[in-house]
């Protein structure tokens, strides 16, 4: 089973350590791991009396007792929203219009583990959004989960998907490194910054284009293709979270 992102890590701080050396790009890591979203003193101090690791076991444990309770109320919203649309991994972006989905304590609208089932009965909803979610599951898992995104959709359903453009990173390191400076800036070296697209704060799969579009169409997706930050052919509102442009791809795939 994939572990699941921390839902403790909030966005990484792109501004990075305090010098580029590498004592303070490990303290920066460390930082950003246990770093964590906006809470009260109450958060703040158990922050400070647990670990990461602990809280997102507690997390996925209360998410899990939850499950049965949980499903029904997905359902009951299935059965009462035609235009139902879900912001998978929301964190705590909620988007209005869109049931937003993460693990209990996020502050969603609906607390699930995303490597369970989805709790959506098949066909129920015209729209799914992932950003910045399946680069914290292994490739094989964001393949389960994508697949199962196209269950819950209907015919002509839109599933929007973005991830940290690795391919453009990599352009970047072997061109005029702009990018890196921009999004990533003031790391030890520019491979340091390459890499922790790929390998750092929970990330366990990358992708450039190719890729992402070759995930959604074996994951069942038709008239699958990249899109820019903001663009959509398909979608009257599109949900990408601006911090997220820069450095971000994405692609969209239609249920047939």
């Amino acid at each position: 089973m994939d572990p699941m992102p921390s839902e403790e890590c909030a966005t990484p701080d792109h501004a990075g350590p305090a010098s580029r050396s590498i004592g303070a790009y490990v303290a920066y890591l460390k930082d950003e791991r246990s770093r964590g979203l906006p809470r009260g003193a109450a958060a703040r101090l158990l922050r400070r009396a647990s670990t990461p690791g602990l809280r997102d076991a507690a997390r996925l444990h209360a998410t899990a007792l939850l499950a049965p309770i949980i499903g029904r109320r997905a359902r009951a919203i299935a059965a009462r929203h035609a235009d139902l649309r879900l912001h998978l991994g929301s964190g705590d972006n909620k988007l209005p219009g869109w049931v937003n989905i993460d693990l209990l304590g996020t502050g969603s609208d609906l607390p699930w583990d995303l490597r369970r089932r989805l709790p959506f009965p098949d066909g129920s909803a015209q729209a799914a959004f992932l950003e910045h979610v399946i680069e914290h599951f292994t490739l094989a898992g964001a393949l389960e989960l994508l697949k199962d995104c196209h269950r819950v959709l209907a015919v002509g359903g839109i599933v929007r998907v973005g991830v940290p453009d690795l391919g453009r990173y990599i352009r970047s390191y072997t061109g005029d490194r702009e990018l890196i400076e921009q999004a990533r800036p003031n790391r030890p070296t520019p491979l340091l910054a390459v890499a922790e697209v790929a390998q750092f704060h929970g990330h366990l799969s990358a992708y450039d284009g190719e890729t992402l579009v070759m995930l959604l169409e074996e994951a069942g997706f038709v008239d699958v293709g990249v899109r820019g930050f903001g663009e959509s052919k398909a979608l009257d509102t599109v949900p990408d979270l601006e911090e997220r442009g820069l450095e971000s791809i994405y692609a969209e795939g239609t249920r047939a």
